[in-house]
């Protein structure tokens, strides 16, 4: 690398909460997930102790400063024509990271986003989102990087197990095509009947809330609720009063809750190809077997005798009584099989250090440096 050349590389976050540096910040997000921001600090220190500066976009200066400043954003359409216009800044990768139900926006604008940016990176393909496109996309894959490489020993191998739990705040997409929201509480609904599930997350005191982002004001945001809360009085939504039942509050280490249980409800937020989130791998890092329902292709990436596949079973009751018939060796098969996989090359795509090759080559490519 010339060491005479000032570059900085600044990412634009996934959203305002990351700001000021958050995004490099373990502790920003301990309800999301243990640990998650662990790849973007696994990158800014690779490329700190190199001389490249790592920032959020936000501490990108007003004025030219004579750095070659590369600009990457994890989702986030407000800054990047405003940066386009800088003479001093390349927009380097748009990485579209949030889930199309969630986020519908920001896939009606891939369109536009693809004239500015080099690259796009999705963890699905043109073709499956053209739902949401409109049109085709220039996508380079990218896969879900996650905290850990292996197991936590000490979870893992625990023995004392209840049997079934699920992990997930209490919301409701922005859009319901292909949607697992809902299929979640009616999966939580069944097992409450006999008592065999416990919930685990964040709002499910009150009523769930909407994600993704809206044009509607906030004070009619508000008085909808208001006016829902009231409806709600006099006529429960019998899913979310079976929820409340089994809820037991949230949890700050999901890894130390899933390693209470031998099973666990892993749905995704939607059906689509490639969306495979941490999720899963929680539930592997922890020893718990994941009842897997969500990217329709992955058995491409997860052997399929690490985790129970949810659409080998029509109905939950099959499901329970599958469940039911493991045996205490079954059970230990399914958790090997995981703890290899973790090891295995097959694995490699969704580590940090995938993470980081994908910038490494953003950078080299950009600024003609090689590390």
């Amino acid at each position: 690398m010339n060491e005479s050349r000032k570059i900085a590389l600044y990412i634009d976050p996934p959203s305002h909460h990351f700001l000021k540096d958050q995004l490099f910040n373990t502790e920003t997000v301990w309800f999301g997930g243990d640990n998650l921001m662990a790849p973007y600090v696994y990158l800014r220190d690779f490329f700190t102790s190199r001389g490249i500066a790592v920032h959020t976009a936000d501490y990108l200066p007003e004025e030219v400063t004579g750095e070659q400043n590369i600009y990457v954003s994890m989702g986030l359409l407000s800054n990047y024509r405003r940066v386009a216009r800088r003479k001093d800044a390349v927009l380097s990768a748009f990485f579209a990271m949030e889930c199309p139900i969630v986020e519908p926006s920001l896939y009606r604008a891939l369109n536009d986003v693809q004239r500015y940016f080099k690259r796009i990176f999705s963890w699905s393909d043109s073709p499956s989102l053209q739902h949401f496109t409109g049109q085709p996309v220039r996508l380079k894959s990218f896969r879900w990087p996650q905290s850990y490489e292996r197991v936590h020993e000490s979870i893992w191998g625990q023995t004392e197990r209840q049997f079934l739990v699920m992990i997930n705040a209490n919301k409701l997409p922005r859009i319901y095509w292909q949607e697992l929201y809902t299929e979640r509480l009616r999966a939580v609904e069944f097992f409450a009947r006999t008592n065999e599930i416990d919930l685990y997350g964040i709002g499910w005191e009150g009523l769930p809330y909407r994600v993704g982002k809206t044009w509607i004001p906030y004070t009619v945001l508000q008085l909808q609720r208001q006016l829902l809360s009231y409806w709600q009085l006099f006529y429960p939504a019998p899913l979310l009063q079976a929820a409340r039942r089994v809820y037991k509050g949230p949890t700050k280490a999901k890894v130390e809750t899933l390693g209470s249980y031998t099973f666990a409800l892993c749905f995704e937020n939607m059906i689509l190809k490639g969306w495979l989130t941490e999720k899963i791998f929680d539930c592997f890092f922890a020893g718990a077997i994941p009842i897997y329902w969500g990217a329709p292709d992955v058995t491409e990436y997860i052997p399929e005798d690490c985790f129970v596949d949810k659409r080998k079973f029509p109905t939950y009751e099959e499901l329970r009584r599958f469940l039911r018939s493991l045996s205490p060796k079954d059970i230990l098969t399914y958790k090997g099989n995981a703890r290899d996989y973790l090891a295995s090359e097959k694995f490699k795509p969704f580590t940090k250090e995938t993470f980081l090759e994908i910038f490494k080559r953003i950078v080299e490519e950009d600024t003609g440096i090689r590390f």
